[in-house]
């Protein structure tokens, strides 16, 4: 079978591999779309650690069931099914409190040595295949993970009925959650970022207000768009020091701040703000097993359009790589059509 083989920095190879089989408890899956993920493209170009060569990338996928090892009893061949991609021990004690996201011992596909899904087939444990919903188009079943990332940090801010969201940062992460957000009948959304482009589809997907700090006074516009006050909750979607900053500063007293960027390994922070206006930060990472569930419940009753326009063959995905780290301000995402009638 073919596979997008990463095998050195700034080098994908379209190659020949053996077709997996499933075994006990484990599905054998004909990849039908995979998303490439904005860390796959930074992990393409060699500098994070993460994307470990030889490897094939790919964590944000939907299949189609094609065999069904022995113990296999919820799903059937034929079936399509959005995967779950993270791979806990189930014993550690994390694991046991159902916060199986931070098991120390899980496995992500495509990431580290772990290959993925840009790929013909791939095998994966029954239980991390969810059904897609009849009718639901296998490019936006690709997305069901990236929602879920939003969907777990919306989550952890709590109740938002009637109150006030900032989202700092456009990324697809941050539309998503700006989605997420939208679910539970806040009072006003409003995004900040550089990019007029992704200010233009928050403003589609539903944000009240936009802030665009490279040609703006955050602070001057965040007092406006708020009425003198400040964001009950802020989600930070970026991971650097000015937008952590920004995130933090636009959080109301006795507010929480949820983030989810991890661009930077260190931050520099407001401390004495975030002391004496207590503000609560929550950091948040992927999802559980449970979220990625929910989150799929409510992810295919949501318009995915802006994020399906640009769709590509295995054969010609390799410089979308190129493309995404180059321009990252034209491409919400790009899929990889791995379909039979791929073109």
């Amino acid at each position: 079978m073919k596979a997008l083989m990463y095998t050195a920095p700034k080098t994908l190879e379209l190659v020949e591999v053996p077709k997996p089989s499933a075994g006990v408890g484990e599905v054998l899956l004909k990849v039908m779309a995979c998303a490439i993920c904005g860390s796959d493209a930074h992990g393409w170009i060699g500098t994070n650690g993460r994307r470990i060569p030889p490897l094939v990338m790919g964590h944000e996928f939907s299949a189609q069931v094609e065999a069904l090892g022995d113990g296999c009893t919820s799903l059937k061949i034929g079936d399509f099914v959005a995967v779950q991609p993270l791979t806990p021990c189930h014993e550690c004690p994390y694991c046991k409190k159902g916060m199986d996201n931070i098991c120390p011992n899980r496995k992500v596909l495509g990431v580290f040595n772990n290959n993925g899904a840009m790929q013909e087939y791939v095998v994966m444990p029954e239980k991390h295949c969810f059904l897609l919903p009849e009718g639901t188009d296998f490019r936006v079943g690709a997305l069901a993970e990236p929602f879920a990332v939003s969907y777990s940090a919306v989550k952890k801010a709590g109740d938002l009925y009637g109150k006030t969201v900032l989202i700092v940062g456009g990324g697809t992460i941050g539309l998503l959650a700006l989605l997420a957000v939208k679910l539970q009948n806040p009072k006003m959304i409003v995004l900040s970022d550089i990019s007029p482009s992704r200010l233009a589809v928050a403003e589609k997907l539903g944000a009240k207000f936009t802030i665009n700090p490279a040609k703006e006074d955050f602070d001057k516009r965040i007092e406006e768009v708020f009425g003198g006050n400040k964001a009950d909750v802020t989600i930070e979607a970026v991971g650097a020091t000015p937008t952590v900053n920004q995130a933090i500063t636009a959080t109301a007293p006795g507010g929480t701040c949820v983030w989810i960027g991890s661009d930077h390994k260190t931050v520099d922070v407001p401390m004495q703000y975030i002391v004496t206006q207590e503000i609560t930060i929550k950091g948040t990472y992927m999802f559980t097993h449970e979220e990625f569930g929910e989150a799929l419940k409510n992810f295919v009753h949501l318009d995915m359009s802006v994020f399906t326009g640009n769709v590509v063959p295995l054969a010609k995905a390799a410089p979308m790589f190129e493309e995404m780290s180059s321009n990252p301000d034209k491409y919400l995402k790009c899929i990889i059509n791995l379909s039979d009638n791929a073109e």
